[in-house]
């Protein structure tokens, strides 16, 4: 005999005219974990320069705003090798150590060595297991560096996963399981006084020592003032700056470094400063022809390219894109 309940359910499903059960989804895709060598074969080939250039995924996972592509594979002494160093947005260096499988004594000791001799401000270890002796080891040393913030490096031990929905490509999620108390606070803290703005344009052109780089900035810095922008000096480079809205009523365009460099400031231009958007400089058209001019791979928010990238034969092509920058500011200066 049918059950009293399902019979009354059944009863006032009919008489409504609707189905007694939810529907069945049509199609749902399935997550599905793996580890990382099935999703990248080689640590040193392929996982580590994902990881470069996925710095901003694992900023994510350990509170903190990366900056950029990281410099990978970094010798050390001993004919060995970092796998990554990245600075956060105030200039603070992080090592990252990575690795397939359980998290190995190497991998640590080499990532806590370099810290010190870098005086970085971090060390993050990436792998898919962590062993409870090391998150001991490294909450003792989080324990010391908030003790010590002259000398104290932070630590985070971050457990990594591939993960993907059916047949589309893998992707990295990282879980800290390990991480410091007020790392912000201590870098705040611990952060020599910034340096002052260089002097003159002159002691900017005293830096450069290729000379091919220094006819190339000349070329562009110098053609932005005779267009009637403005151009600032702050400690390590010129900042090409236009009219914009702001509260100061300027906004930074490129900065132009010595070394050739030339740093792009996708954040700014998404108001990160500001508060103020700027539509035409936040698209995929825009951004996909940065990356393509400049070398970068669409996720960086404070972008740098490599050193000497800035040539004589880059100069029209990175004032172009200046142009492009400065009128979408003045345009919205009118909306």
């Amino acid at each position: 005999m049918e059950p009293p309940l399902l019979h009354v359910r059944a009863w006032h499903a009919e008489r409504m005219s609707i189905p007694s059960a939810s529907p069945t989804p049509k199609s749902m895709g399935r997550l599905q974990f793996g580890r990382l060598t099935e999703a990248w074969k080689g640590e040193a080939s392929g996982f580590t320069p994902l990881l470069g250039e996925r710095l901003d995924q694992l900023g994510e996972a350990i509170g903190v705003d990366l900056a950029s592509v990281g410099r990978t594979e970094v010798a050390t002494a001993g004919d060995r090798r970092i796998d990554i160093v990245a600075t956060d947005t105030e200039g603070a260096i992080l090592v990252i150590e990575n690795q397939y499988g359980r998290a190995d004594h190497d991998h640590l000791t080499r990532g806590l060595a370099y810290a010190v001799a870098s005086h970085a401000r971090g060390l993050v270890v990436v792998a898919e297991e962590h062993r409870d002796e090391f998150r001991a080891v490294a909450q003792y040393l989080n324990d010391l560096a908030d003790n010590d913030r002259e000398r104290g490096i932070a630590v985070w031990l971050v457990e990594a996963r591939a993960v993907r929905v059916d047949d589309s490509p893998w992707a990295p999620l990282f879980t800290a399981v390990v991480e410091p108390n007020g790392f912000v606070a201590t870098v705040e803290q611990a952060r020599p006084a910034p340096p002052a703005p260089l002097a003159s344009l002159d002691a900017f052109w005293g830096l450069i020592h290729d000379p091919t780089t220094r006819r190339a900035a000349e070329t562009v810095v110098n053609r932005w003032a005779d267009s009637g922008y403005r151009r600032r000096m702050a400690p390590s480079s010129v900042v090409l700056e236009a009219a914009g809205p702001s509260k100061s009523g300027v906004r930074t365009v490129v900065a132009v470094f010595a070394d050739g460099r030339v740093m792009v400031p996708f954040g700014a231009y998404a108001g990160t400063n500001s508060g103020i958007a700027i539509d035409p400089l936040t698209t995929e058209e825009f951004r996909r022809d940065a990356d393509a001019l400049f070398g970068f791979n669409g996720t960086e928010r404070l972008a740098y390219t490599k050193p000497g990238w800035l040539t004589p034969e880059r100069v029209t092509s990175l004032l172009e894109f200046c142009e492009q920058v400065a009128t979408a500011y003045a345009t919205a200066l009118l909306i």
